[in-house]
């Protein structure tokens, strides 16, 4: 059930969504068999009895999928336990149902170059490293503040000048298209999506991250296979309204705005850099990773500083703003095979006035199919390092209670994505967090995920 304070702001996206929907279903109903045996349609389409449990539901998903929707629907369920260190020893679920509905506005009502996307999340569990282990970064990219079910994404995109730009708008979170890099998508530690720096709340307010996103505009430019570049303004959330706002927030309650631009290429693509070594043999099926881009954003108005005040004890006011870099690269591939090694790394750093983190640094590795036989697994190694300037540092020793041990907190990620069957992926890991909350003892956390994509 939506939270009761966001059903105003939810209602209309989710009405357009459902009614598209329904014409949808209603062109799927009436699909062409021909078009169909053609295989036009089916050669776009994803494999899913490959891919998931339930399957093609009997032609359905395709059906669907010629009228112009894409159903998926996924499980998540992680394990952790806190074996030394931190807060305290113990364990805790954390789990995220996951509904996403993809429409292609041409196929459904002859909107050119139109699309929509809807997903509703449902979350669920305890406080793992809220009780257990009080790292500053995070633990799991799962948790949050607040359970919540209701719209978490939903945006209408208009495509352009022969889809070489795109114009999206609704409930936006950033983190779907900015600071990300594919190999790092293994790691459950949060900071391997959006780097921490910019991740963390300054001290007025937020991004529109993962799990409470908000309304905004992306442009979105590729004039060339090699480049692309992308803008987006998104209303940011309050900081004081984080642990009990809804699963999105509308216009009127968010805090100023927030700015993010990025541009990046692919050195593979413009010729800089030659296929890796292995990949001579290609079949046209595989498709190395390589990207390498740099980004800024930037939040309106000003903030107050943490802890820097004028002559008559009233906070200082900076810009908060910060930028990043990051680079991910496939280096190696196992002839004829889709297994490959690839190598990532990214650096971001914030004004440090205005947030508690001066920069994050995090680097690894990921090798799809690191054995024979399991071209679906995923081995993961990687570390990631926040780092607190002298304001932040004065401000977590104050809500701590206690002198800091560290300016840095540093964790180290083991993991291995097993697919045990279509669908179904196994993936234990371990992590050593150094300095948990830049105060507490080093933790050691041993769990396994979940993952079911019915």
């Amino acid at each position: 059930m939506l939270n009761g304070r966001n059903d105003t702001a939810a209602k209309p996206v989710t009405l357009l969504l459902a009614l598209l929907l329904a014409s949808g279903l209603a062109g799927a109903a009436r699909a062409d068999d021909a078009a169909e045996t053609a295989g036009v349609a089916a050669a776009e389409a994803p494999a899913w009895p490959e891919s998931t449990l339930s399957g093609d539901w009997g032609g359905a998903r395709q059906r669907l999928f010629d009228a112009g929707v894409q159903v998926d629907l996924a499980y998540t369920a992680d394990y952790l336990r806190n074996h030394s260190g931190g807060l305290q020893r113990g364990g805790a679920y954390v789990g995220n149902l996951n509904l996403a509905v993809q429409l292609d506005g041409e196929k459904l009502i002859g909107w050119q170059g139109g699309s929509a996307y809807l997903a509703l999340i449902s979350n669920s569990g305890g406080r793992f490293n809220l009780n257990k282990v009080g790292s500053f970064m995070g633990v799991d990219n799962l948790e949050a503040p607040v359970n919540r079910t209701g719209v978490f994404e939903a945006w209408l995109q208009q495509s352009f000048l022969d889809d070489r730009a795109s114009l999206r708008a609704g409930l936006y979170p950033i983190d779907s298209e900015f600071y990300v890099t594919d190999s790092s998508g293994v790691f459950v530690h949060p900071s391997f999506g959006m780097g921490a720096e910019a991740a963390d709340f300054g001290s007025l307010a937020g991004p529109s991250i993962y799990a409470t996103s908000s309304y905004g505009a992306r442009l979105r430019l590729d004039p060339d296979p090699a480049w692309y570049a992308m803008l987006a303004v998104t209303r940011g959330i309050a900081s004081e309204r984080i642990d009990t706002a809804g699963p999105n927030m509308s216009w009127q309650r968010g805090v100023g705005s927030m700015l993010i631009g990025e541009v990046g290429f692919s050195p593979l693509k413009s010729g800089l850099l030659v296929d890796p070594p292995g990949g001579a043999d290609d079949d046209g099926d595989y498709s190395p990773i390589s990207k390498l881009a740099v980004g800024l954003w930037r939040f309106s108005p000003r903030f107050p500083q943490l802890s820097a005040v004028d002559a008559a004890g009233e906070p200082l006011s900076s810009t908060h703003w910060g930028a990043y870099l990051l680079a991910e690269q496939t280096v190696y591939r196992v002839p004829e095979t889709q297994r490959d090694l690839t190598l990532f790394a990214r650096y971001g750093f914030t004004d440090g006035r205005t947030s508690t983190l001066g920069y994050s640094v995090s680097a690894g590795l990921s090798f799809r199919g690191p054995f024979a036989g399991r071209e679906n697994d995923t081995f993961g190694l990687a570390a990631t390092r926040a780092h607190a300037d002298p304001q932040g540092r004065l401000q977590l020793a104050s809500e701590a209670g206690v002198p800091l041990s560290s300016s840095n907190e540093t964790v180290v990620e083991l993991t291995y994505q097993a697919q045990v069957l279509p669908g179904l992926v196994v993936q234990p890991l371990i992590q050593r967090i150094l300095n948990p909350g830049f105060y507490l003892p080093d933790s050691t956390v041993a769990g396994v995920r979940l993952q079911l994509t019915l």
